[in-house]
């Protein structure tokens, strides 16, 4: 777990300088908040509440310069974000290093295109917490999220300045680093939030291949009414880090530690969220059964839908999983369209609970990019397709 250094933090403070250049465009933006009257929030607590379910990403990043446009003020935030934290604090000191990493960070997940770049200035954090055992660092660098999910990216480095020269790239993109542990909220404050289940996705990439450091991204969705994830205590810990091999017949094989150690840590889940909620009642058809929306949600990082099945599952039969999956009430795609036209398959993955004889499904995904609520055109669930306005 990390621990309050006093004479480091005041060595950070020190270190903190900037260019007359960075005092002018800071002030210029600082006055631009202010003559839109809006309020600057630098560790926003925005209640997130309902949803959730497990959530799978593929690794392909697009940038696109596409101008932000607000929707009304149901969010009212400076958009000077990260920066602002650089520039005054909120309440943590963090060194300017900290804060370029964690804008790095969250740009090669989610894009880094001018607007793309708004927006994660205006949603995430940094973190700067990071843990030592044996030779390796692990940093986490920032944290975005929305309703009931979030994303973590973390740095794992070696001391001595070698590169992970065991890794290698798979063919989508990712690397084949493999990590025994990672974060997770303790089972106290799943109690008491009301968390149902959980699930999520992480995989790993290099952000600059000329340092000695491989980045880890954490996916993580929570289920449960009324869940809200902002200010809660994100615990890390990790006792293995190593790497996936596959034989020359193409069978996976054991996995190889690299490094094991104890590598613990802890931080807080501070984001903005910025979820948006749809019209929810409607009544549709999904798997061959009947359903009703209980709630729908959008953000820039992605949607969030529960509605209640009006069925239940029968007893897996002796077939393949795959085939007893296909025929859970919960089963059933989830897309979303853009307003250039392009669709994303958000997935069929879902958690569920029996509730009066029915079953309540939720289902929380990522989407490939972070984008401007504006720029999605509708969800579909089944054969409901609800216009986003």
């Amino acid at each position: 777990m990390t621990t309050f250094d006093s004479d480091t933090y005041r060595t950070e403070l020190d270190r903190l300088c900037f260019s007359d250049e960075q005092k002018v465009r800071m002030a210029q933006r600082l006055k631009a908040a202010a003559r839109s009257n809006k309020v600057l929030e630098l560790h926003g607590t925005q209640p997130a509440t309902g949803a959730r379910s497990d959530e799978r990403r593929g690794s392909s990043r697009t940038d696109r310069s596409q101008r932000v446009r607000r929707r009304s003020p149901h969010r009212i935030a400076a958009t000077i974000g990260i920066a602002a934290v650089l520039a005054l604090g909120g309440g943590t000191a963090y060194a300017t290093g900290t804060l370029a990493r964690a804008a790095d960070s969250l740009a090669a997940v989610f894009g880094a295109g001018p607007a793309q770049t708004e927006l994660i200035d205006q949603i995430g954090r940094p973190i700067g917490a990071s843990c030592t055992s044996n030779g390796i660092t692990i940093t986490a660098d920032a944290i975005i999220g929305m309703r009931n999910a979030y994303a973590v990216v973390y740095t794992i480095e070696k001391d001595d300045g070698t590169a992970f020269d065991e890794l290698d790239m798979n063919q989508n993109g990712t690397y084949n680093l493999v990590l025994d542990g990672g974060g997770s909220i303790n089972a106290l404050t799943a109690l008491r939030l009301g968390i149902d289940a959980s699930g999520g996705t992480r995989y790993t990439f290099d952000a600059d291949p000329t340092d000695n450091a491989i980045q880890l991204v954490e996916m993580m969705s929570f289920g449960g009414s009324g869940v809200s994830l902002v200010g809660e205590t994100l615990h890390f810990n990790a006792t293995e880090i190593g790497f996936t091999r596959v034989g020359k017949d193409g069978r996976n094989l054991p996995s190889q530690a690299i490094a094991t150690g104890d590598w613990n840590m802890s931080f807080k889940i501070d984001y903005e969220d910025l979820s948006v909620d749809l019209p929810a009642g409607q009544t549709f058809t999904i798997n061959g059964n009947s359903a009703v929306v209980e709630e729908l949600a959008v953000s820039p990082l992605g949607a969030t839908i529960t509605y209640t099945v009006d069925a239940t599952d029968e007893a897996s039969g002796p077939t393949s999983l795959e085939t007893d999956a296909e025929k859970r009430v919960g089963h059933g795609d989830f897309t979303v369209t853009f307003a250039d036209g392009t669709t994303q398959e958000l997935g069929s993955g879902y958690t569920s609970w029996q509730q009066d004889g029915k079953t309540v499904v939720q289902k929380t995904w990522f989407f490939d990019q972070i984008r401007d609520v504006d720029d999605i055109t509708s969800i579909t669930v089944g054969d409901l397709t609800v216009p986003v306005q």
